[in-house]
């Protein structure tokens, strides 16, 4: 069977798992920092800045920056 997916984004079993785990950790870092739970909030699987709005890219599945950011001006 050949490569599913983009080889720059290829899709794996547990693809759906992970982009879950790694921006659900941005997601609550962001949480915590906007109800004062935490000073301080780093997800080290986070952060992969290449993510597009309507597409993956530089196996960056989520762009969970932005998922963070959103989190955050829910407080404003």
């Amino acid at each position: 069977m050949g490569q599913i997916g983009d080889v720059d984004c290829p899709v794996f079993d547990g693809v759906y798992e992970y982009c879950q785990i790694y921006s659900g950790g941005s997601v609550t870092g962001a949480a915590m920092l906007a109800t004062g739970q935490a000073d301080i909030a780093f997800n080290w699987s986070g952060g992969m800045h290449h993510a597009k709005r309507a597409e993956a890219s530089g196996f960056c599945y989520v762009n969970d920056i932005v998922l963070g950011i959103l989190e955050l001006l829910k407080v404003r």
